[in-house]
C-alpha cells in the first residue's frame, strides 16, 4: 500500500475552496491552534514539551502553564538516569546554563538536577524535571499525558514506568508515543487498553502496516500529511495526530483532512 501526497497546488485550491464555502470554523482561520473551538470536527490539541513557546520545554515551568491553558494533553520526552530514574528532556545530554553538559543514561538524577538549565526562552531559572513531577501537573490539570520514549526501553522498563504512572495519576489518562515500535509494542502487551501512537517522519513507512495490523495508532510530521493516510487509518478504527502544528495553513490542512490530534508549541492568549 502506497501512501501518496496530494501536489501543492491542489492541496492549495482545495483548502481555499473550503474556507470559501465556510467548512472550516472561522476560527481556525486566525486563532491559535489550542484556543481553536472544535467541536465540530473533534480535534485535540497537545502541547508539545508543554507550552513551550513561552516556557523552556519539558521544564515544570513549561507543563505547569500548559496544564493551565485550553490543551487536551501535555506531551513530553522521558529518558533514564544512570540509577534508574525518569527524568524529562529531548536530547540524550542536558545543557546547564554554567555552559557545562551531562549524559543523562551516565549520571545519577541528583546530579542532573543540581543546577540550572541553560535557557534561551525566557532567560528564567529552570532545571530538569522528574516524570513524577510531570505526571503530578498532568494529574492536578487533568490532562492527558503523552509520553514520548526517547530509548529502547526493555520490559522492566515499562513496568516501571507503568508502576509509577498508577502511583502518581491514571493509565487510562496516559498516552504513548515513539518512533520505536518494540517499547509501544511491550506496552500493548503489558496493557492493551492504553492509547499509543507511532511516531513517524517517513513517507510511505513500511511500519504503517504494522500499526494497521496492530490497531496502533500514528503520529506523524506534518509534511507526510495526506487525506489518503487519514482516510486508511480511520477506515481502520484508528486515530491520526500530526506534529509539529504551528501555523494557520498547516491547521487547515489537518482540520480539511480530518486529523484527530494536534501537537504544538503555541497557545496565543
Amino acid at each position: 500500500m502506497a501512501f501518496g501526497s496530494k501536489k501543492s497546488l491542489i492541496i492549495a485550491v482545495l483548502i481555499l475552496a473550503v474556507m470559501l464555502l465556510g467548512l472550516i470554523p472561522a476560527c481556525t482561520r486566525s486563532s491559535d491552534p489550542a484556543t481553536i473551538e472544535n467541536e465540530e470536527t473533534g480535534m485535540k490539541f497537545v502541547a508539545h514539551r508543554g507550552y513551550s513557546k513561552r516556557y523552556l520545554g519539558n521544564t515544570e515551568a513549561a507543563f505547569t502553564a500548559a496544564a493551565e491553558l485550553g490543551f487536551y494533553g501535555i506531551e513530553t520526552d522521558i529518558r533514564k538516569t544512570k540509577d534508574g530514574y525518569f527524568v524529562c528532556n529531548h536530547d540524550a545530554t542536558v545543557l546547564y546554563a554554567d555552559g557545562t553538559e551531562k549524559t543523562i543514561s551516565s549520571t545519577k538524577k541528583s546530579t542532573l538536577l543540581s543546577k540550572p538549565l541553560k535557557n534561551d526562552t525566557n532567560n528564567k531559572e529552570a532545571y530538569l524535571c522528574t516524570f513524577e513531577t510531570y505526571l503530578q501537573i498532568c494529574k492536578a490539570g487533568n490532562k492527558v499525558a503523552v509520553i514520548e520514549f526517547k530509548d529502547y526501553f526493555d520490559e522492566d522498563d515499562i513496568d516501571l514506568i507503568l508502576s509509577i504512572i498508577d502511583t502518581e495519576y491514571d493509565r487510562k489518562k496516559v498516552t504513548f508515543i515513539s518512533f520505536y515500535y518494540p517499547p509501544l509494542s511491550l506496552v500493548k502487551k503489558a496493557d492493551p487498553t492504553i492509547e499509543l501512537q507511532y511516531l513517524s517522519q517517513t513517507e510511505n513507512d513500511n511500519v504503517f502496516e504494522r500499526c494497521l495490523t496492530d490497531r496502533v495508532n500514528i503520529d506523524v510530521k506534518y509534511t507526510l500529511l495526506t487525506q489518503e493516510l487519514v482516510k486508511t487509518f480511520h477506515d481502520a478504527g484508528l486515530k491520526v495526530n500530526v506534529w509539529t502544528v504551528n501555523d494557520g495553513a498547516t491547521l487547515e490542512k489537518a482540520t480539511l483532512y480530518g486529523a484527530d490530534y494536534i501537537t504544538t508549541d503555541v497557545y496565543y492568549e
